[in-house]
C-alpha cells in the first residue's frame, strides 16, 4: 500500500507586512515588522531534525500495557535547540519518558527570509505494546503527522499578538496515483495561493519528481480552504506543502 504525507507550513501574505520589509530601514538594527517568532507545522519541524533519542518505554508503562500517543508543544531557539517543551497530551508515564528524550533534540535552524528564527511547534511520540507468548515488547517513534487542533494554528507571532493563518482544507479530493505509479516512491514540493475566498488561487512547483507533479498540481487546485482572516476581515495566504509517495514500511 502506499503512504502519502502532508507537510505544511504556513507564511502570512500581508501587505503591511510586505511593504514594511520592501522599505527601507531607518534604524538598521531594529526590525519591528519581524515576528519574534512563527509557528510551524509538527510534520515541517520532523524535517529539521538533525538528532534526536526516542524515549526508553518505561518499565511499568510497559507491564500495564500503558500506549497511545504523547504530543508536546514545543519552541526551538534560533541555534535549533529546545526552550521549551510543555505536554498537552499523553499518560505521565510516558510523558516522562518523552520529556527526558526531548532534551536531546537537535534542530538545523529555521530560516525566515534567511535569517534564523525561532519556532514554536508540536512533536509527539507514538508508543504502542505488542504481545508474544510471555514476551511483552515496546515500541516509540516519532509521529509523522499530529491531529488538528484548533488552539493550535499556524502563523505569524508578531510583536501585538497572532495573525492567525491557518490552512485548514475543507474540500478537495486527495491526489490518486494511476496504477503505473502504485508503490512507487516521489515528493512534490508546493507553493499554493489561497484566495480570500479560500479557493486555491494559484499552484508553483517548487522541485518534486516530474511523474508525480501534474497529479498532485491537478488535485490541489481543487481544494477549498476556510477563508483566512487577518484582523476580521478575509485575506490572501501562500502556504508550502510537501507531498510524499511511497510503499508502507
Amino acid at each position: 500500500m502506499r503512504r502519502i504525507k502532508i507537510a505544511v507550513a504556513l507564511l502570512v501574505c500581508c501587505a503591511a507586512v510586505a511593504s514594511a520589509q520592501d522599505g527601507p530601514a531607518t534604524q538598521p538594527d531594529v526590525q519591528p515588522n519581524r515576528p519574534r517568532m512563527i509557528r510551524v507545522a509538527g510534520a515541517v519541524m520532523l524535517g529539521l531534525i538533525e538528532h534526536k533519542a526516542l524515549p526508553e518505554y518505561p518499565t511499568l508503562a510497559l507491564t500495564a500495557g500503558l500506549q497511545g500517543d504523547v504530543i508536546f508543544k514545543i519552541v526551538v531557539d534560533e541555534t535549533g535547540r529546545i526552550l521549551l517543551s510543555e505536554p498537552v497530551e499523553g499518560d505521565p508515564l510516558l510523558v516522562g519518558a518523552s520529556a527526558d528524550a526531548l532534551r536531546e533534540f537537535r534542530f538545523r535552524p529555521y530560516l525566515l527570509n534567511g535569517s534564523p528564527i525561532r519556532v514554536e511547534s508540536q512533536l509527539g511520540f507514538h508508543f504502542t505494546v505488542s504481545k508474544r507468548g510471555d514476551s511483552i515488547n515496546g515500541q516509540v517513534e516519532c509521529m509523522s503527522t499530529i491531529p488538528y487542533r484548533p488552539e493550535f494554528r499556524t502563523g505569524v507571532l508578531t510583536n501585538e499578538g497572532a495573525s492567525v493563518l491557518w490552512p485548514h482544507k475543507v474540500s478537495g479530493p486527495d491526489p490518486q496515483l494511476p496504477p503505473e505509479l502504485a508503490g512507487k516512491s516521489g515528493s512534490v514540493y508546493l507553493t499554493i495561493t489561497i484566495g480570500e475566498d479560500g479557493k486555491v488561487q494559484d499552484v508553483k512547483v517548487l522541485g518534486g519528481d516530474q511523474p508525480f507533479v501534474s497529479i498532485v498540481v491537478a488535485a490541489v487546485k481543487q481544494f477549498v480552504y476556510e477563508p483566512q482572516l487577518v484582523d476580521g476581515k478575509p485575506s490572501v495566504a501562500t502556504t508550502q506543502a510537501s507531498y510524499h509517495f511511497g510503499p508502507r514500511r
